[in-house]
């Protein structure tokens, strides 16, 4: 799960998500799918770092940081580049 999906499931996980966009409505989905595929022995992959921009606009600033370390202010907008080599070496 990437791109900006994975905030809702990050948020369920009870990390902070910044001002990343999550569905609040989806919360309590994520985390019950999160517990559904673990019963049935279905990893879910989720990024451990993530692309953040100060906002959303082609002259951000942009960092990448760990997903349990997304700074207040900043949005969270894709994989950061070791969750991609995770993804595709998956």
């Amino acid at each position: 799960i990437g791109g900006g999906m994975v905030f809702t499931f990050l948020k369920a996980r009870g990390l902070n998500t910044g001002s990343s966009l999550v569905e609040e409505d989806k919360v309590e989905l994520a985390k019950s799918l999160e517990a559904k595929a673990k019963s049935m022995g279905v990893s879910l992959i989720l990024p451990t770092d993530v692309v953040l921009a100060d906002k959303f606009d082609a002259n951000a600033n942009t960092q990448v940081a760990s997903v349990d370390a997304i700074p207040d202010g900043w949005m969270g907008l894709d994989n950061g580049p070791a969750s991609t080599k995770m993804i595709q070496d998956e």
